[in-house]
C-alpha cells in the first residue's frame, strides 16, 4: 500500500519538537569530533532521539500521515544509531547517520508547511527551518557550555561558533517573520494563518519583544562572556535565552493556527 503524503495540520508538539530536532541536527554536523568530548555529541543525539519520538507519537495521535509518521520513526532510529556510534567513538558512522537523520526532519518540516499555493509553502518552510535552526543553536549552545564544567581545558571556539549561529538564526528567523507579516496584511498568502490580518497588540509585544529583541540582547552578551571566557556566565544567559525563544516561537504557533499574522 503506497504512503499518504497528504499535507496536513501538524500538532503543535510535533512541530515543535521536529523543529529543535532539526536544528540540532545541523548544529552536530557543523561541530568537529576533535574539539569537544565525544559524551556531548552522544548527548546530543539522545536529546535528537527523544525529540523525534515525542514528535512521532504525537503526530501519529493527531492524524499524521504514514509517511511524515514513518520519516519521524526514521530519524529517531538514525538518532539511536548516533548516540551508539559516538559513545563507541565511531565518527565514520556516526556522521552519516547525523547527516541521514537531519534530512529526515527537514523532510517532515517541509510536508507540514504544505497545504497553500508555492509561496505560502516556500515561506512556512523557510520559517520552519529557521526556527528549528536558532531553537538547534541555541540548545547546543546551552549544553556545550555544561562541558565546560568537566572539561576546562577545552577550546571555546566551539561556543563562540554557536553563539554566532544563534545571531544569523535570530536575523534570519526575523527576516522571514516580516516576511510573512508584510504579506499577510495585504492578502498575499492564501494560508489560513495569513487571513490578511495581523495579531493583537499583546501577541505581537511576546513575538517581537520575548521571541526576538530580548534573545537577540542575551545573544550580545553570551558573545562578551564567550570571549573572556565566562563559561558559566555564558551559559546562565544562554538558558535565559532559550526560554525567551521557546515563548516566542510557541506564541507565533499559536497565532498562526488561530489565523493571525505576528511573525
Amino acid at each position: 500500500m503506497p504512503l499518504d503524503v497528504t499535507p496536513h495540520d501538524a500538532s503543535m508538539i510535533a512541530d515543535a519538537a521536529a523543529r529543535l530536532a532539526s536544528g540540532m541536527a545541523v548544529m552536530l554536523l557543523a561541530t568537529s569530533w576533535r574539539e569537544v568530548p565525544l559524551r556531548f555529541l552522544r548527548t546530543h543525539c539522545v536529546v535528537i532521539l527523544g525529540l523525534l519520538v515525542l514528535a512521532a507519537l504525537d503526530d501519529s495521535r493527531a492524524g499524521g500521515t504514514r509517511a511524515g509518521v514513518s520519516l519521524l520513526g526514521a530519524g529517531a532510529f538514525l538518532a539511536y544509531v548516533g548516540a551508539t556510534a559516538w559513545g563507541l567513538g565511531l565518527p565514520r558512522v556516526a556522521i552519516p547517520a547525523t547527516w541521514l537523520l537531519a534530512g529526515a526532519a527537514a523532510a517532515w518540516l517541509a510536508m507540514a508547511s504544505g497545504g497553500g499555493g508555492p509561496a505560502a509553502l516556500a515561506l512556512a518552510a523557510a520559517g520552519r527551518y529557521a526556527s528549528g535552526f536558532v531553537l538547534g543553536a541555541t540548545l547546543t549552545a546551552m549544553l556545550l557550555g555544561h562541558h565546560y564544567l568537566t572539561a576546562p581545558a577545552m577550546s571555546i571556539e566551539p561556543l563562540k561558533r554557536y553563539v554566532k549561529a544563534m545571531g544569523w538564526g535570530l536575523l534570519a528567523r526575523g527576516l522571514v517573520g516580516v516576511a510573512a507579516m508584510a504579506l499577510a496584511h495585504r492578502g498575499v498568502l492564501p494560508s489560513p494563518a495569513a487571513a490578511g490580518h495581523l495579531g493583537p497588540p499583546l501577541l505581537l509585544l511576546m513575538r517581537w519583544g520575548m521571541g526576538f529583541a530580548a534573545p537577540a540582547l542575551a545573544t550580545a552578551l553570551a558573545w562578551k562572556t564567550a570571549q573572556i571566557r565566562s563559561t558559566q556566565s555564558a551559559t546562565g544567559i544562554l538558558y535565559v535565552a532559550m526560554t525567551l525563544l521557546l515563548v516566542g516561537e510557541l506564541t507565533a504557533m499559536i497565532a498562526a493556527r488561530a489565523g493571525a499574522a505576528v511573525g
